[in-house]
């Protein structure tokens, strides 16, 4: 008896061996060996967000200006906050300070061949939607400045909330801008950027001129790719800005 335990304790001595001391360690620390889940958060990536661009608001073909066929695009670009629109007339005319302001540019960009009637004209009226907050001041509708255009706000008390174009240059771009004059307050420091969405515009009257003798060529609304036309003017669009 005495034999059979030596052998099984000299077994034993020899198991221990082989094992080595990592064998040893685990045996005499026990709950060293729980695998712990590792407490270092994940390592994302920083989110990137790209700064926001223009949008489409109409673009569509147009038909009447002359030989060949036109292309409309309407843009707009992203909310200013605390700036007047870039042209000294507007703060001259109107009573409107630019810390309290947004506005938004609308760009009109023609397209084709218009022949001699290469000056587009338009009307673009900006009203309060049924989504629009009622408290948000004025809206008001500003181009730049042209010949005999270059007075602003002689009716105010409002802005204007229309106003009408004719571009007699050859960059085919005309640029708008809607106005909220009292955006920026107490209550909203960041201003009314939701608010734009919300107001409807109407775009209307787009025609040509010649530039000699300002005669004028309705145009028509073919072939629609983005915007929703009028239902009282297939010729117009009626949508949100």
């Amino acid at each position: 008896m005495i034999r059979g335990v030596r052998a099984v304790v000299a077994l034993l001595a020899v198991v221990l061996t082989a094992a080595g001391c990592g064998f040893v360690d685990a045996m005499a620390h026990p709950e060293e060996q729980t695998t712990q889940p590792s407490s270092a958060a994940p390592v994302t990536a920083a989110p990137t967000t790209a700064p926001p661009g223009p949008v489409t608001i109409v673009s569509t073909d147009l038909t009447g200006g002359g030989p060949g066929g036109l292309h409309l695009d309407v843009t707009v670009d992203p909310v200013r906050t605390g700036l007047v629109p870039p042209f000294p007339e507007f703060s001259d005319g109107c009573p409107v300070s630019g810390p309290s302001l947004q506005y938004v540019a609308v760009n009109f960009s023609l397209s084709g061949n218009p022949g001699d009637y290469w000056g587009l004209a338009a009307h673009l009226t900006v009203t309060p939607g049924a989504a629009t907050p009622g408290d948000i001041g004025d809206v008001g509708v500003f181009f730049g400045p042209s010949p005999g255009h270059d007075v602003y706000c002689t009716d105010y008390p409002p802005l204007p909330t229309s106003d009408r174009f004719w571009e007699q240059g050859m960059q085919h771009v005309v640029t708008g801008y809607v106005v909220l004059d009292q955006a920026v307050t107490a209550a909203t420091p960041q201003g009314r950027a939701e608010v734009f969405p919300t107001l409807q515009a109407r775009i209307d009257h787009l025609r040509v001129k010649d530039g000699q003798t300002l005669v004028e060529r309705e145009l028509h609304v073919t072939a629609v790719r983005t915007g929703t036309q009028c239902p009282d003017d297939p010729d117009a669009f009626c949508l949100p800005l």
